[in-house]
C-alpha cells in the first residue's frame, strides 16, 4: 500500500496524539531500569514521525518505516532524525535496542510472528516492548459499512488487519520469547477530522487498496454508500464529525529469552483472526 504523507498528517493526526501515553510508558521504563546510559530506542512504523522528539528526550531514537513517503516526511520534520527505511518484519538489527515502541501499526502487519521475532532479534535481551494495536472489533462498524457499500456495487470486503483477542496475542507474545508485563483491552471512540467528508477520507487511506480496483465514478458511488451504512452508528451530528469505533490493544512486554524460529504455530490458530 502507497501512503499519502500529507493525508494521514492532515487527517488523522489523533492517532499519533493517542499515543503520547505510550511514550510514558517508555519514561516509566527508562525510569525504572535506572541506568546511567542513554538508553537505545527503537519506533517502529515511526510514520512521518509524531514521537520521534519526544522519544529522543528519553534516549538515543532510530525510527524505522517501510513507506518512502512517509520517511521522507518524517525526515523533512524532523532533519536530524535517524531514520531507516525497512520491513518491520525484517528488520536489519541484532541485540542493537534497549526498547522498541510502536503506536497504531502492529495491526497493519499480516504474519504477526515474523514481526515479533524480527522485533525480538533487534533487542537486547531484557529490552523491552511498548505497543498499541487495534484489538478484536476495532473498526467493526466501519467495516461492516463498508462492505455493505461494496456488496451494492458487486463487491466484497476482506479484512487487511490483524486485531487479535487479548488472550491469543498473549500467547503469541509468548511464543516469541516475550514475557507481558501489562496487557489490557478498551474501546477508544475516535473523532475524525474533515467534518462530513472525514469517514471518506479515512476510507480513501485505510481502504485504499481495495478502493483502487474500482473507476473513479464507482469508488464515488462506494464513499456515498458507505456514509449512509455508517450514518446512523457514527456520525454525530452535534459535534459535526464521524465518531470512529476504535478498540485497542495495548500492552508491555519483556524479551526474556531468543528464539530462532517459531515452529508449528499456525498464525490463524495462534491469533483466533
Amino acid at each position: 500500500m502507497e501512503w499519502d504523507a500529507n493525508l494521514y498528517d492532515r487527517q488523522h493526526g489523533s492517532v499519533g496524539a493517542q499515543g503520547d501515553d505510550l511514550v510514558e510508558r517508555v519514561r516509566a521504563v527508562i525510569e525504572a531500569r535506572a541506568v546511567g546510559a542513554a538508553l537505545r530506542i527503537l519506533d517502529l512504523g515511526c510514520g512521518t514521525g509524531a514521537h520521534l522528539d519526544a522519544l529522543s528526550a528519553l534516549g538515543d531514537v532510530t525510527g524505522v518505516d517501510s513507506s518512502p513517503a512517509l520517511i521522507e516526511q518524517a525526515q523533512a520534520n524532523h532533519p536530524a532524525a535517524n531514520l531507516v527505511r525497512a520491513d518491520l518484519c525484517a528488520l536489519p538489527f541484532k541485540d542493537a535496542f534497549d526498547v522498541a515502541f510502536s503506536n497504531a501499526v502492529f495491526h497493519w502487519m499480516p504474519d504477526q510472528v515474523a514481526l515479533l521475532q524480527s522485533v525480538a532479534a533487534a533487542l537486547i535481551d531484557g529490552g523491552m516492548l511498548v505497543v498499541e494495536m487495534g484489538a478484536e472489533g476495532n473498526i467493526a462498524r466501519v467495516e461492516a459499512g463498508y462492505t455493505q457499500a461494496l456488496r451494492q456495487h458487486s463487491g466484497d470486503y476482506s479484512c487487511q488487519f490483524c486485531f487479535p483477542r487479548e488472550a491469543s496475542y498473549r500467547r503469541l507474545l509468548g511464543i516469541a520469547g516475550f514475557e507481558v508485563e501489562s496487557l489490557e483491552v478498551f474501546d477508544r471512540p475516535t473523532q475524525l477530522a474533515g467534518g462530513r467528508a472525514g469517514l471518506s477520507l479515512f476510507a480513501e487511506q485505510f481502504f485504499a487498496r481495495s478502493l483502487g480496483l474500482y473507476h473513479e465514478d464507482t469508488r464515488e458511488a462506494i464513499l456515498d454508500d458507505f456514509e449512509r451504512a455508517c450514518e446512523s452508528d457514527l456520525w454525530n451530528a452535534d459535534a459535526g464529525c464521524w465518531t470512529v469505533d476504535y478498540r485497542r490493544l495495548h500492552f508491555t512486554a519483556r524479551k526474556v529469552r531468543s528464539v530462532r524460529r517459531v515452529g508449528g504455530a499456525s498464525q490463524l490458530n495462534v491469533l483466533g483472526t
